[in-house]
């Protein structure tokens, strides 16, 4: 046999090729399946209210003039990752303002522009806005604005003596600026006004704070709305804790409203989900908020969620407006595949009072059917896209279904809506997430989710090996076929068709099977072209 040199080149780059192809083939209609199922979604599949909120004194709820008790509600607005794939979580996080981006606040509208950005050559942030300064003819004269801060001052000129600060987590909404630096372990406050820096203290090297946002705690706001009201009452009347409260004023408090914070803390999200209060004057942490909750999953996951396991979460501290003292939290989470809510309340000691699930009306008996499975089978023509998604996902390759399996928990979830060779919010990655069952069963659960899969792949590879012999490909050769097909399923089929070799084959003289032209010897039985006529065939045509 002639083999080609280039022979296995050509193999891996049709196998690549071929998986990227209908990867994206699988990708775009496991993507049209999710997202019907998203549009199907009832609406109290993604709405979760408390009344009362818990964080009104029980004297003022109980009062007979309340009109309307405080309440809080929370609301899946749009499934936007399933249907847009999570690029404007991703575009938001980069732009402007974004929780990942370098440009910490910026304004170009009308006279008051103003820029605060972090400078990686420097290390040092820049704060630049146009201010008007009154001459003393009367007249008044715009002049651009510019200072550097560092962690040990604010110049206005760059100058090494400020030091560096590594790019830092920040709430430039908050008045000091409040920003943490991972490598320098501590907070700092920058006054814009008397241009100053303070210093909190180092935190410890077996400090098991990890901060990962400060101030407005939000991932993916367009997919999650979140509010609080307060109790409407018939009467206005100031109550035993001094608080006022107006006569039928529902007014649905939102983040960034200002009217309704504390003029004491601001809140840090840390990287295992703690929500925690950090004093404004002294930069040191006062005391746990909360947590993020954790909604049910398809496959019941660990309770304990970061946010890099949630598709979206918004976080609202609550601080009446007439004295703006920290009354609690409420913090509500969408699931990575967007398919559950929860929502919980945490009182001003971090203690959590209330919390609540999105589950279906229907019950079976005593059983609560949580949205997460519903969703799947309990809509209108949801089990048919919902068999639709699972089989496509069995067309995907075995080997990645199984990568996908151990690695469920690892790519973040916004991200996993745009994976095309990972699949996290496949069926097999749900049970990797698992908490219940023990190791074994839980991976021979994940086996059979991929059963049909594993049978495709087996049959593909017996037809892969049966044709590899039949043209004489070598048992290297053969297994190598064998193998790929099995790990790699349709695509490694699909690759061996594209890459087959092209022979022409003729019946051997002596077996009687089809043998290659190219080859001195017959593959089958190895005689030679040359068959002496002493010996007889192994074959012969029977006249009947």
């Amino acid at each position: 046999m002639r083999s080609r040199s280039n022979y296995p080149i050509q193999v891996l780059a049709a196998g690549f090729l071929v998986l990227v192809f209908l990867s994206l083939l699988l990708f775009w209609a496991s993507w049209l399946c999710k997202s019907i199922l998203a549009d199907i979604m009832p609406m109290n599949y993604r709405t979760v209210e408390i009344t009362p909120s818990g964080l009104v004194p029980a004297e003022i709820e109980s009062d007979p003039n309340v009109v309307r008790h405080s309440g809080v509600h929370a609301h899946i607005m749009s499934p936007e990752a399933p249907q847009a794939l999570g690029i404007a979580n991703y575009l938001s996080d980069k732009a402007p303002e974004g929780r990942h981006s370098k440009i910490y606040y910026l304004n170009l509208e009308g006279e008051n522009s103003a820029c605060i950005y972090f400078d990686a050559r420097t290390g040092q942030i820049n704060c630049c806005w146009a201010d008007v300064e009154k001459m003393p003819d009367g007249t008044s004269m715009r002049k651009n604005v510019q200072f550097y801060a560092g962690p040990e001052g604010v110049s206005e000129i760059p100058d090494k003596k400020l030091g560096r600060f590594t790019p830092v987590v920040a709430d430039f909404y908050s008045t000091p600026l409040i920003l943490y630096d991972s490598i320098l372990r501590r907070f700092f406050a920058i006054n814009l006004k008397d241009r100053n820096v303070t210093k909190g203290p180092q935190l410890p090297k077996d400090d098991p704070h990890r901060p990962v946002d400060i101030g407005k705690l939000n991932k993916n706001p367009g997919v999650l709305d979140l509010c609080w009201s307060q109790p409407d009452i018939k009467t206005s009347q100031n109550h035993k804790d001094g608080v006022f409260y107006s006569r039928l004023s529902h007014v649905l408090v939102r983040e960034g409203n200002s009217d309704y914070d504390s003029d004491r803390y601001v809140l840090v999200l840390d990287e295992s989900g703690r929500i925690d209060l950090l004093d404004k004057e002294t930069l040191e942490f006062a005391g746990p908020a909360g947590r993020l909750p954790a909604p049910e999953t398809f496959f019941p996951a660990d309770k304990n969620v970061t946010p890099d396991d949630l598709l979206a979460y918004r976080v609202l501290p609550i601080a009446l407006k007439e004295d703006h003292k920290y009354r609690g939290l409420i913090a509500a989470a969408v699931s990575r595949e967007g398919t559950a809510l929860a929502l919980a309340v945490f009182d001003a000691n971090g203690v959590p009072i209330k919390s609540d699930q999105t589950w279906t009306t229907v019950r079976r008996g005593n059983i609560i059917t949580y949205s997460s499975s519903a969703v799947f089978f309990g809509a209108p023509w949801a089990p048919v896209m919902t068999i639709g998604k699972f089989l496509l996902e069995n067309l995907h390759p075995p080997i990645l279904s199984l990568a996908s399996y151990f690695t469920a928990g690892s790519i973040e979830a916004a991200s996993g809506h745009r994976a095309m060779f990972l699949l996290p919010n496949s069926f097999i990655a749900m049970k990797g997430r698992d908490a219940r069952a023990n190791i074994a069963a839980r991976f021979l659960y994940a086996l059979a989710l991929i059963s049909p899969s594993i049978v495709l792949a087996i049959l593909l590879a017996w037809r892969v090996g049966k044709d590899a012999a039949g043209v004489g490909l070598p048992q290297n050769t053969r297994r190598f076929w064998t193998l790929g097909t099995l790990a790699f399923g349709l695509t490694g089929y699909i690759t061996y068709k594209l890459t087959r070799p092209k022979v022409t084959l003729i019946t051997c003289a002596n077996c009687g099977k089809p043998r290659r032209t190219d080859m001195d010897k017959c593959h089958r039985c190895g005689s030679k072209w040359d068959v002496p006529e002493l010996i007889p065939p192994a074959w012969r045509v029977l006249d009947k």
